[in-house]
């Protein structure tokens, strides 16, 4: 793998883990309505510098934000479809 993909690679993975469980700490004993979680991972992703400030190239800052998007697409989308089995098991 080139030295610039390996990079990109890795920053987007430590991007999504740090981001992934910071938002599953933050959102842990909390019930919260999805306008609040939608919120907090907007103001999450406009700091992007929380997670993994020690990349520093372009590669690596784009990488990490990749993984930042990925991580808060897939825990809204979990809560999304949390809310969607608890909405439809109180119906039957």
């Amino acid at each position: 793998m080139h030295s610039e993909s390996k990079q990109y690679y890795f920053a987007r993975i430590e991007g999504y883990r740090i981001a992934l469980a910071h938002l599953e700490d933050q959102f842990r004993d909390a019930a919260v309505n999805l306008e609040q979680m939608e919120a907090a991972v907007v103001e999450q992703l406009a700091k992007e510098t929380f997670c993994a400030p020690w990349r520093t190239s372009e590669t690596e800052r784009a990488g990490r934000r990749e993984g930042m998007r990925l991580a808060a697409r897939e825990f809204l989308s979990q809560y999304r479809e949390a809310i969607r089995n608890f909405r439809f098991s109180h119906i039957v």
